[in-house]
């Protein structure tokens, strides 16, 4: 399942912390190394939704139905997932909430069908359209290429006479960028997400002559090390121009043919971790390149267990920046029969 990170950025930032840390232990430890197709289910099983017990317990079937899968015994892994899948259904609500541990029973019903060899993965589809920065005039023969981050792989298709395209029977998901060239040297980059819930996903993208500006960066962790496979966007508010690039091995980005358009906001955003960060700059004919190195920072995770939820005891477990103030929702907020 492709978890979707969404950012926003504000004068005041609120960050939570958990009160009840969820490190690795030597109970949970057998979950985090698996290989497909159980991983993503071991992945699931981790998250905080799952209450432990059954946590470890669940974690041992995942990891014992591996173990079975890789001797090629894959009867006995077929009964170590109905175990897992009873086990989940008999705590339904209680240690699982209801609609995570749907979700669990789906995705180990998944891997039954790939071990037993009934799997078919589902296609997808990428539709979307090309047209003129400046007329909004559709653009015929195209060439557009689609690279999902996370793979790495690449299709190419190019647009028809209303300056439309699709690219069908995809079996993988995931965050993706658009490159489109066009017959008279203009480009054009846009990024999208494909859902492996949604099946479709629509994209924009407008082109121009090539620009003279450029913008060279590396995407760097809270670390200080460099993220490779990162997906990096300038953004001009000014002229809703927007470019996209992804990091290479070393974690570094180059943007080319940008139009110096004034201010710009360059975001990174690590698909894998959810990790982002965001800085800004100016291009302008008189500074046509800079460097903006990005550093992006990976969300928290919240127990669901954690503490002081309502603000009863004032901000007892949170972390906070800036000036922050606890005001009753009642002074904000009236209720439907209230006459106001």
């Amino acid at each position: 399942m492709l978890r979707l990170f969404v950012l926003f950025t504000s004068l005041i930032t609120i960050s939570l912390t958990s009160l009840q840390a969820h490190a690795s232990n030597n109970g949970t430890a057998a979950c985090e190394t698996l290989s497909e197709p159980f991983k993503q289910l071991a992945t699931m099983t981790l998250d905080p939704a799952v209450g432990n017990p059954p946590k470890v317990a669940l974690c041992h079937r995942v990891a014992n139905a591996e173990k079975h899968y890789a001797k090629q015994a894959n009867d006995k892994a077929i009964q170590e997932l109905d175990k897992y899948i009873a086990s989940i259904s008999k705590r339904n609500g209680k240690f699982v909430e209801e609609s995570y541990a749907a979700a669990l029973i789906s995705e180990a019903e998944r891997v039954i069908s790939v071990i037993s060899g009934d799997f078919e993965p589902e296609t997808m589809t990428i539709n979307g359209g090309v047209f003129g920065f400046n007329d909004k005039a559709p653009v015929s023969g195209a060439t557009v290429s689609v690279s999902f981050i996370e793979s790495g792989s690449t299709f190419t298709t190019t647009t028809d006479s209303d300056g439309l395209f699709s690219i069908e029977d995809l079996t993988e998901a995931g965050v993706y960028v658009v490159d489109v060239t066009t017959a008279d040297g203009k480009t054009g980059t846009a990024q999208g997400s494909l859902l492996e819930t949604e099946n479709t996903s629509s994209v924009l993208v407008t082109v121009d002559l090539a620009g003279s500006g450029a913008i060279y960066g590396t995407v760097y962790d809270e670390a200080g090390f460099p993220v490779p496979s990162a997906l990096v966007t300038a953004i001009f508010p000014d002229t809703d121009r927007k470019y996209s690039a992804i990091s290479t091995s070393d974690g570094s980005f180059t943007l080319t043919n940008v139009h110096g358009d004034g201010t710009l906001i360059l975001v990174g955003f690590n698909n894998d971790t959810g990790a982002s960060g965001s800085t800004t700059g100016v291009l302008s004919s008189f500074a046509s390149q800079i460097t903006r190195n990005v550093t992006i920072t990976a969300p928290q995770t919240v127990n669901p267990e954690f503490l002081n939820a309502g603000f009863e005891n004032g901000l007892e477990g949170w972390s906070t920046e800036g000036s922050v103030t606890i005001v009753d929702r009642n002074l904000i907020f009236t209720t439907p029969d209230s006459g106001n």
